[in-house]
């Protein structure tokens, strides 16, 4: 993506196994998400990319993760 503050190269996966997660929202609420994954035991808090501003989009974040599926 040009001019974006959104680089998704590094989810750019040919490997099957690789799910990519993405959560889009307000900061608070993704966050909050996140945590809920994180409780549950679903995905770790720390793998999760930083909040990255969604262009267009006031107000609104997403993060991702890559998980691997056995």
């Amino acid at each position: 993506m040009t001019n974006s503050l959104i680089n998704l190269d590094h989810f750019n996966n040919a490997d099957p196994r690789i799910l990519t997660l993405l959560v889009i929202g307000t900061e608070d609420n993704v966050r909050a998400h996140i945590l809920r994954q994180h409780t549950l035991g679903l995905t770790e808090a720390g793998e999760w990319s930083k909040p990255l501003p969604i262009p267009n989009c006031p107000g609104k974040v997403l993060c991702i993760v890559n998980k691997i599926m056995a």
